[in-house]
């Protein structure tokens, strides 16, 4: 189970109690407008998200949005994590976040986004994760770019144009020190 937390978040998985939260970000046309086709869902894909979740934690362990948690007030401020995808027909590890607007431009994203690199890099030792992130999102952008991510492509999915972020690491130990 991923136990990780930051200076202000929790990072928590999903249950079936948990449909009001994603109903609530799901149903929101500001969150929506740069997921899937743009447009906003309804319960029943709310529902389906909550159950694709849990099935990648009972698949991949760690793997799948987790609550994000304030670590302070308890509230529930959006999701985030390392989520099994297939990205121009290729199984890919995205990290992905999702903040709810009242929290936006607080640092949430970056600091979602900073802990699970460092889970990534450090922990399961990913030499691969990617961002798809749709084309005119500048502010998941920043946060990918600030991450050390790099733009690798700009692909098509939905019918919108999503640039493909990209975070490479090497973990080959140097033959020198292992003699």
């Amino acid at each position: 189970m991923l136990n990780l937390n930051t200076k202000r978040l929790t990072f928590e998985r999903y249950t079936e109690k948990d449909l009001p939260y994603v109903a609530d970000l799901v149903l929101d046309p500001f969150m929506m407008k740069y997921i899937g086709n743009g447009q906003i869902k309804d319960k029943h894909y709310a529902i389906h998200l909550i159950e694709r979740m849990i099935e990648q934690y009972q698949n991949f362990g760690d793997y799948g949005l987790h609550k994000l948690i304030h670590r302070q007030t308890g509230d529930f401020i959006g999701h985030a994590g390392l989520v099994a995808q297939v990205i121009d027909d290729t199984f890919e590890i995205e990290l992905g976040y999702w903040i709810k607007r009242a929290y936006w431009g607080q640092g949430y994203g970056f600091e979602a986004a900073q802990a699970l690199a460092a889970y990534a890099d450090e922990e399961i030792w990913l030499h691969r994760y990617i961002s798809a992130i749709q084309v005119g999102n500048e502010g998941s952008k920043r946060i990918a770019l600030k991450n050390g991510m790099q733009l690798e492509k700009i692909i098509e999915m939905d019918g919108k144009m999503v640039e493909i972020y990209v975070k490479l690491n090497s973990f080959e130990e140097d033959e020198t020190e292992a003699l």
